[in-house]
């Protein structure tokens, strides 16, 4: 039985369905022009990965700005490197006239290596050294273009601290930031991204044959029926009741949602003067 075949009414038919998508596009614009021009920047930078979100991302940039005003970098290396994802994150680019940079990243994550004695790299700590050395590179194009770096992590994804401190999760604007992976394709539909993109396994490419529903342990269907409920704080038996998932999953799910809010927050600082920089005092946007 599918997952959907058991959903009750508190779900609806589909919680995921992007309702009127040209009124949403019109948003998601909307937040990324305003947001520029208050931070008088020029234009804005992201990581083409070739992957679902990101060219979701680059594909609202350049809708709202014009594709000159939108620098788009691919960044492969040696040991994850894919052509095919190259290749269609230039298609993408090409197809909304955005500014298109391709970043060998292998000379500067072997000095890495070499500097930090990582014998054996591998692993989590060293993917988040990779991720850390994008970002770096995002923001090095990002002083010099007088940008902002878009991030293009959805909600699921920050939701389950799917993402690295200081890498993929570094940005200044993140426009997907409350869109559900299930949403993020079906508003990929409507903006015309090809179709072997929409459908391709999401995956950090950190290390060879990552994938992110196989590190997850789900398939995105799955996670985001549970993400919705704990959005909307019912309990892990009444998702597994409305969802017909297994209970351990669910709460599987929450916890690693719980232990990962520290990803989602400042730094903590402890509580010793009148207010606190980035926590109680915090500057209203200007108009």
């Amino acid at each position: 039985m599918k997952v959907e075949d058991t959903m009750s009414s508190r779900y609806g038919e589909d919680p995921f369905a992007i309702r009127d998508p040209k009124e949403t596009v019109s948003r998601l614009e909307r937040f990324l022009t305003t947001h520029l021009e208050e931070a008088g920047a020029r234009c804005l930078v992201l990581g083409m990965s070739g992957g679902l979100d990101s060219c979701v991302a680059a594909t609202l940039c350049a809708r709202a700005l014009g594709g000159r005003r939108v620098l788009g970098i691919s960044l492969p290396e040696s040991e994850t490197r894919n052509d095919r994802a190259v290749e269609d994150a230039r298609l993408v680019a090409s197809n909304h006239k955005i500014r298109f940079i391709l970043i060998d990243l292998t000379p500067i994550v072997q000095t890495s290596r070499n500097a930090l004695d990582a014998k054996i790299a591998k692993g989590i700590p060293w993917g988040n050294v990779k991720a850390r050395l994008r970002a770096m590179v995002l923001y090095y194009y990002a002083n010099t273009e007088h940008a902002l770096v878009v991030g293009t992590g959805d909600k699921s994804e920050i939701m389950l601290g799917y993402f690295t401190k200081f890498g993929d999760g570094a940005c200044d604007i993140l426009p997907l930031a409350d869109l559900y992976k299930t949403s993020v394709r079906n508003l990929a539909r409507y903006l015309g991204i090809p179709e072997r993109i929409r459908v391709k396994a999401s995956s950090p490419e950190l290390w060879p044959g990552q994938t992110a529903e196989k590190e997850l342990g789900l398939s995105y269907e799955k996670l985001d029926r549970i993400l919705w409920g704990l959005e909307r704080w019912m309990t892990p038996e009444d998702i597994g009741e409305e969802t017909g998932l297994k209970l351990a999953l669910v709460k599987r799910v929450r916890e690693r949602w719980l232990k990962s809010e520290h990803k989602r927050r400042p730094p903590l600082a402890l509580k010793l003067g009148y207010r606190t920089a980035g926590d109680d005092l915090r500057l209203p946007r200007l108009e």
